[in-house]
């Protein structure tokens, strides 16, 4: 298997638990956040639904200059918008992962500032690490937040206070 197959085909599992996820941010929590250095619930799912879209068109070029890390994420004002983004997002990944052979994806992949290499990694590791497991870490957060807000929390790779995974779910 390809490793591009194989990354999107994590991916086309993962959109599901994370979708779950997105649709439990209460409308009325949006700008809700647990701490004021924290990200609120809208600005955090927002960020969610747009990682692997963003990501994956970073993993394009071969170098990339360094995203502004301090410039804060948009403040969406419903869940619908959140929803939308995610949509997109997935779109985007699902036309341009499968594009990568595996030549390109053992490729380095480089990012700079002021032209100067910042992080320099094959191409596979920027897919697997800042889209897949970045994308996990904060749905993480977001299952603390949902919990926090008093929102249900969905399974993700076991059972949740709330909910038991789709393997166990009584049909």
């Amino acid at each position: 298997m390809a490793i591009a197959d194989a990354l999107l085909a994590e991916f086309e599992n993962e959109v599901r638990t994370t979708r779950k996820f997105l649709e439990n941010v209460p409308e009325d929590k949006l700008t809700w956040k647990p701490h004021e250095k924290s990200m609120t619930a809208g600005q955090l799912a927002m960020h969610i639904a747009t990682i692997p879209g963003g990501v994956i068109r970073f993993a394009v070029e071969d170098t990339n200059p360094a995203p502004d890390f301090g410039r804060g994420n948009p403040q969406p004002k419903s869940v619908g918008e959140v929803l939308a983004a995610l949509d997109e997002s997935v779109k985007t990944v699902r036309q341009i992962l499968p594009t990568f052979d595996d030549a390109r994806m053992m490729a380095t992949w480089q990012m700079t500032k002021d032209g100067k290499p910042l992080l320099s990694v094959p191409r596979a590791a920027l897919v697997r690490n800042i889209m897949l497991n970045h994308w996990y870490h904060h749905r993480g957060q977001l299952g603390v937040y949902l919990r926090l807000c008093g929102a249900k929390v969905p399974s993700s790779y076991g059972p949740s206070g709330d909910e038991l995974p789709d393997f166990m779910q009584r049909k």
